[in-house]
């Protein structure tokens, strides 16, 4: 967690930690989803997160915009910013006409078609960061309450779904989520995520497995199995029954022999004594 600037950079483990110690004076009723088209992952290349978040609000200034217009920001990396210039009560100037009652999320990248593909490490965060948002103020998961900047007219009109040529931007992108722009796409996609998100939360798992994280524990369960199978494997070999290769040496030494079972070595080596005790020369 830290401050500069205008700003707050919270990894996304932190988010619902954070969240939770906010107080909330203003009525929000529906969250805002939006990509930023630009900055998008090739102008965010070995950039400083705060040095983009300080050119959005700079862009935003020139506009005659009062501060950052979004509340929050979610990066490719997974880490989430909040605007002190625009806190989470404070109206965003997210979709014109229709902030009121609004709280605005900006996704850093530009996810319409042929734009960027979503990292694990963004989707994940976007998804916790909804889900943590929909708990603190008690707003349904669904597509009349998390709404898409497609689904507005340039006035701020609701429109209620993507129109191509009404819709005032394609936002978040004709590709978000893999799925696409529609109110159809939101809830083949977006909102089920959500929703699993929640009840994830709910279950008393607050902090999200990151793509990382699932690969470090996937990477360990492999070692440990392939150690397991080692030391099953060794265990076996330290208590094996006479192998097919020690036959006869077992059957010369067997009236000197009390076990029929021993070790990998132990067979070995009673192979090596039979053959140097009857001249026998390895072919």
């Amino acid at each position: 967690m830290i401050t500069k600037g205008n700003f707050l950079l919270l990894e996304s483990s932190e988010f619902f930690g954070w969240l939770q110690q906010q107080k909330i004076t203003r009525t929000i009723t529906r969250l805002q989803v939006h990509h930023t088209w630009l900055p998008n992952y090739a102008t965010r290349k070995n950039q400083d997160h705060f040095k983009c978040l300080e050119g959005i609000r700079n862009t935003h200034l020139a506009n005659g915009w009062n501060g950052t217009g979004q509340n929050i920001t979610v990066f490719e990396d997974g880490k989430i910013a909040i605007s002190l210039d625009r806190n989470l009560n404070t109206v965003p100037a997210g979709i014109k006409g229709a902030n009121t009652g609004a709280l605005c999320v900006e996704t850093i990248g530009n996810f319409d078609i042929s734009g960027d593909t979503m990292t694990d490490l963004q989707r994940q965060a976007v998804l916790h960061l909804y889900a943590c948002l929909a708990i603190k103020l008690n707003i349904p998961v669904d597509t009349n309450h998390i709404v898409y900047h497609a689904w507005y007219t340039p006035a701020g009109d609701w429109l209620g779904d993507y129109i191509q040529g009404r819709s005032s931007k394609t936002c978040p992108g004709t590709n978000f989520f893999g799925h696409g722009n529609t109110r159809l796409a939101a809830s083949r996609g977006f909102i089920p995520g959500i929703q699993a998100e929640v009840q994830r939360i709910k279950n008393g798992d607050e902090e999200a497995m990151t793509a990382t994280e699932k690969k470090q524990m996937d990477d360990l369960k492999a070692t440990v199995d392939a150690q397991t199978k080692w030391i099953e494997g060794e265990k076996a070999k330290a208590n094996m029954s006479c192998p097919s290769w020690a036959k006869s040496a077992y059957e010369f030494y067997k009236p000197y022999i009390s076990d029929s079972t021993g070790s990998y070595d132990f067979w070995r080596k009673l192979v090596i004594d039979y053959r140097k005790e009857n001249g026998i020369k390895v072919q």
